[in-house]
């Protein structure tokens, strides 16, 4: 009989250590927020010394990754890869500051020294779009509320002589939307969607 008890008793708690394990692997998916600040606290940096030059959410070897590039300007330049179910750090790389990235990243440290408002100001002034609107009409062309879906990127690049925002984001379902918004007016220039 006690080796009945003891049996169901193991029984049990190996069953509730595998659900625990599912569960904890299911609820430690990370943002690209969580990326970002688990990049910085290995780098050992505070998120107001740094200028974030490139985050976002690809594909390595079929696993999912976050890339997390940031610089402390005039002193050093961060590249990590990390791992986007559990954060895991995979790849990391610092470099010293050289002299011609002065030049390289003065549009980038500039940016970064304007206010949100200051921004907006800008791009209306000049007819753009900013990345929150861009994010707007992607959703609205996928007929998606922003609970909806993860953000996995957004980057305002030139393209063909284009500037564009890449827009890239995820649904629950592991749906995923990609979308090319022309900066100048709002208009998509290409929309992608792969259902997983």
């Amino acid at each position: 009989m006690k080796k009945a008890m003891i049996n169901t008793v193991l029984g049990a708690m190996a069953g509730t250590m595998a659900l625990g394990l599912s569960v904890t692997a299911f609820a430690s998916e990370i943002t690209i927020d969580d990326a970002k600040n688990m990049a910085l606290e290995a780098a050992g940096c505070k998120k107001e010394d740094v200028i974030f030059k490139q985050v976002n959410e690809d594909l390595d070897d079929g696993r999912r990754i976050f890339e997390v590039d940031f610089f402390v300007p005039g002193e050093v330049k961060f590249e990590f890869d990390l791992d986007a179910e559990t954060g895991m750090i995979l790849d990391e790389d610092q470099d010293l500051w050289e002299p011609e990235d002065d030049l390289e990243y003065a549009p980038l440290i500039a940016d970064a020294k304007k206010s949100a408002e200051e921004k907006v100001k800008e791009a209306a002034a000049a007819g753009e779009i900013t990345d929150a609107q861009a994010q707007e009409i992607a959703l609205k062309d996928a007929g998606l509320k922003a609970d909806e879906v993860t953000v996995t990127k957004c980057v305002k690049e030139m393209d063909d002589g284009v500037l564009k925002f890449d827009v890239e984001m995820r649904t629950a379902d592991g749906t995923e939307y990609s979308f090319d918004i022309r900066v100048s007016d709002g208009t998509i220039i290409d929309r992608d969607i792969d259902f997983d």
